[in-house]
Formats: C-alpha cells, structure tokens, sequence
C-alpha cells in the first residue's frame, strides 16, 4: 500500500507520544502544523541527498542564421553626436536585440531603391533600462521587396548588442530567436540540482557534454554554434504537500511519482518516505526545548536516510519534454 502523508503524521504523533494506547490522538493544532512543515523540509533534504528524484529536459540547440556579418555581439557604445546604429535587411520578419537606455530603437522600412525610411514600430528604452534587456519583434514590411532597417539612436549615451533581423517569423513574439554567442535555454520549473548533461551531434548514441553554463533563475547556456540535441539530467524539487488543515483532505496526499492526472506530482518514494516521522519528531522536540530525545530522533533519521538506495543517474526515458528558445 502506497504511503501517504497521513502516514507520516500519525508515526510522527507517535515517536511524540501523542496517541493514547487505543489509538486515539492527543495533540495540540500547533503540533499538527509543524508536522506539516517539518514533513516538507524532510523530504526536499531527502530529494537532495539520497533520495533524488530524477527529471530531464530536452533541448534543441540550432541558430537559424550564424554568419559572420550577422555577428552584432560587441558591445557598441552611442555617444551623442555619433552616427546610428543600424542593421537592414530586405524583407526582414522578425528581430532581436539587447539594449541599456535610455533609448530609440526603430524598425523602419523603404521602398527599393529609395533612401526614404517610414517608422514601422519605434521602442522606447526607459533611462531605468540600466542593464542589458532583451527585446523581440515580429515585422510585417508592407511590401516584400521592402528594405526593413532595425537604428538605434539617442540623445543621451547608450549600449547595444546582439541585434539581428531574421529573414523569418515566429509563431509567437516570445519565440523569436535570441542572437547570444551563448543561447540561454529555461529550466523546468521543477529543477533542483543538475546531474549532467548529454548530446546527440552526427552520431546516434548520446554523449557527454561539459561546455555549458548554468545560469541563476533556472536557465542553461550552450554555445549557439554547438548544434546539437540536449538531454539535461537533473533532479527535481519534489512536490510539497499541501495543507488545508482538514485532516481527511491533507491525509491522503501520497508520495511517489504519480503522472497520470493533468498535473504530475513528483515526491520522494515510500522507503525514503519512512524515515521522515523521525525528523519530524525531532525537531518539534527541539522546538520545545527537549534536545536531548530531539537529537536522538534526528540522529535515527541520519542514520536512515543514509541506507536509503540513492537514485541511479539513469537519463533515459519515454517522455520528451521540448522546450522553445
């Protein structure tokens, strides 16, 4: 029968001597509420030491355009007075660029053959723009045959990189694709520690990988001209149990991976699950002063959670989980 967290809350009412001979529980609301807690806190200690649970990320790493002319990744300094800063391209779809206000940032178009540019959007870059924001626009020339032209220009100094206008469009605004040296690719929001990661180039097995950076807010950056198909083995944040406080509802939370409902709970399996009433117990009792039965029952839970079977680092698995740029 699968664990619930029913079933750490009872064993843990009981290593606290809270229920009586008969089975009935004895107990103050402040200490159901603390189960609650220190149950969450057991079992994401457990998920980063040896009771990981294991996710991967699929990723397509491709840039669409990666020639030299196409390379704005310098850092250009305006400085009033200066020329703009520009980039054109016939028919253009579709741009990307990085900017630190304040700021104009144009896209315009002209007929061929003409020097005479019309305002299709004009950006407005915020003097409180003061580090390096990325901006992505879909275009729409009036003709094909319409010179579009992506200037920059300003009263004031500003800095600018990593702008391109793309021959192609996107589905949506938030896909257009980043002109980095380095594409920076999200995370799942479940993402706790990286394991490794694996690529699949021209060869059809995949194979360690180790020029990436991992970036703060969940992201990863690979090199935009190390084309390939990614797989990031990781391990997960488990799925924290929620509380209500009614006692029906909250008990019947199980731990385990359960995918089959519209929103997938990962938690830590029914062994690793066993030992948790112990730091449970533990640290109520040292929140109530008794450190001597508290460092006890914490040292029992050191000593379980250490015979716990760690998680392989498998990185193989049915499901495919795509991410966009």
């Amino acid at each position: 029968m699968a664990l619930t967290y029913g079933d750490t809350r009872k064993d843990a009412l009981r290593l606290l001597d809270e229920v009586t001979s008969a089975g009935v529980v004895e107990t103050t609301a402040d200490n159901t509420a603390k189960i609650f807690g220190f149950t969450n806190q057991a079992m994401k200690n457990l998920a980063e030491t040896t009771a990981k649970i294991h996710g991967e990320q699929y990723i397509v790493n491709a840039s669409v355009k990666n020639t030299l002319a196409d390379d704005n990744s310098s850092i250009k300094t305006f400085k009033p007075g200066d020329a703009d800063i520009s980039a054109s391209l016939v028919n253009a779809q579709s741009c990307y660029f990085e900017i630190i206000g304040p700021a104009t940032a144009v896209i315009e178009e002209a007929v061929a053959g003409s020097s005479t540019y019309t305002a299709l959007e004009t950006i407005t870059v915020a003097g409180t723009v003061n580090t390096f924001t990325e901006y992505r626009r879909l275009i729409t020339p009036t003709l094909a045959t319409n010179t579009v032209r992506l200037r920059f220009t300003g009263s004031y100094v500003f800095y600018v990189r990593n702008y391109v206008l793309y021959p192609y469009t996107w589905p949506t605004v938030a896909d257009v694709q980043q002109a980095r040296p380095s594409f920076e690719h999200s995370l799942p929001s479940d993402f706790l520690a990286l394991n490794n990661v694996m690529v699949k180039k021209d060869v059809r097995q995949f194979i360690p990988f180790v020029n990436y950076i991992l970036l703060p807010n969940k992201r990863i950056a690979i090199n935009r001209y190390d084309v390939g198909e990614y797989i990031v083995n990781y391990w997960r944040m488990p799925t924290l149990f929620t509380y209500s406080g009614v006692e029906v509802t909250d008990d019947v939370q199980l731990y385990g991976i359960d995918t089959s409902g519209a929103t997938p709970t990962y938690r830590i399996s029914d062994d690793a699950a066993m030992c948790i009433p112990y730091f449970v117990a533990g640290n109520i009792l040292l929140s109530e002063n008794n450190a001597s039965m508290g460092i006890t029952y914490l040292n029992i839970y050191e000593t379980r959670k250490a015979e716990i079977l760690t998680a392989p680092a498998g990185f193989t698995s049915s499901i495919l989980n795509v991410t966009g740029w």
